[in-house]
């Protein structure tokens, strides 16, 4: 117990700020940006500016986003966010899964909503823990809806998975919570990449500027396409394609 306590007290943390995209289309997205703990005040007060300078009042919206006036800040927030994996600042993971293919109510008192959790443990277990389990106290904040509503009650099985798998620190990832993304901008910054990925992904042919800046996202990205996984050995990109036997 002393050694456990001990870890919690000197870890240095890890923020996950991810969001859900498009669970209604043959394919959804989910996903998010780590962040040190050290780094978060200045990402957020960065993306604050930002919004602040476009006079835009309430927040960075993939749904909202209309192109004019907007369109320089909205392309400044995505450059921010690939400039920071860039720069091994924050790592941007991705899951993306076929979502047309699967049968949401197989179990009586499950739908969509059960699905996108599901994604968001597989690559909380896979990605984060594997990545950072041993060296990081993790927590994640998700941008609030029933789409994760499962997955912020799971996090002790989450913690003994991780630790089994992958011989991570024992509860290694420290909590699991909602939050209103109007007030937290990495979450708003998650929601636009997600969207234009979900976009792209889904062959969405926009006849609005959310076309134009789905393209931008992806050559933010340095990525060709967002069709095909990362290397096996990427860790501040990577994008999985979620397929398994059977209903799932």
């Amino acid at each position: 117990m002393a050694i456990i306590l001990q870890d919690a007290a000197t870890l240095p943390h890890l923020s996950f700020f991810g969001d859900a995209s498009s669970r209604d289309a043959a394919f959804m997205v989910a996903g998010g940006f780590a962040v040190a703990g050290n780094r978060i005040s200045e990402i957020e007060d960065y993306i604050a500016n930002l919004r602040d300078d476009a006079g835009i009042r309430s927040e960075f919206h993939w749904s909202a986003y209309r192109g004019g006036a907007k369109r320089d800040a909205y392309e400044k927030l995505v450059k921010y966010g690939f400039d920071l994996v860039n720069k091994r600042q924050a790592a941007l993971h991705v899951i993306i899964a076929p979502f047309k293919g699967y049968d949401h109510k197989a179990v009586e008192g499950e739908n969509k909503d059960t699905s996108v959790n599901r994604m968001y443990y597989q690559l909380f277990l896979h990605r984060l823990a594997r990545f950072y389990g041993n060296r990081r106290a993790i927590h994640v904040r998700l941008d609030a809806g029933n789409d994760c509503a499962d997955i912020c009650s799971m996090r002790n099985q989450l913690c003994a998975d991780a630790y089994k798998k992958y011989s991570t620190k024992p509860n290694c990832v420290r909590s699991i919570e909602p939050v209103n993304s109007k007030h937290v901008g990495i979450v708003q910054l998650a929601d636009v990449v997600l969207g234009a990925i979900a976009a792209k992904q889904n062959n969405i042919q926009h006849t609005s500027p959310k076309g134009a800046l789905a393209d931008f996202v992806l050559q933010a990205s340095g990525r060709h396409s967002w069709g095909v996984n990362t290397p096996a050995n990427a860790r501040f990109l990577t994008v999985w394609h979620h397929v398994t036997a059977g209903r799932r």
